[in-house]
């Protein structure tokens, strides 16, 4: 999927357990500042951790977030943790 990195979100920030959720952040968006913190575009899950496989939407995400709570995968992982994201992904394209 072209412009975009993903990120297995954890639980918690031991990262001990998946959420059985993958973030897609949109590089191609660029980045800015708001309220201190820097912010993508990204697709996140509807529902914060315990939901494997959640619905996602489109929203501004705090880049913060990615360091504490989730780690960087392939693609190819991120399609087997969370599919219903490539479902949204598809549908954009």
């Amino acid at each position: 999927m072209h412009g975009y990195r993903f990120f297995e979100e954890y639980r918690d920030e031991t990262m001990q357990a998946s959420s059985g959720n993958v973030i897609a952040v949109n590089l191609a968006a660029g980045s800015f500042v708001q309220h201190g913190g820097v912010c993508y575009r990204a697709v996140i899950p509807e529902t914060r951790p315990g939901f494997p496989n959640s619905p996602v939407t489109m929203s501004l995400f705090n880049a913060e977030y990615l360091g504490t709570r989730c780690r960087r995968v392939s693609e190819a992982d991120a399609r087997k943790i969370h599919p219903k994201l490539f479902e949204f992904l598809e549908g954009l394209a």
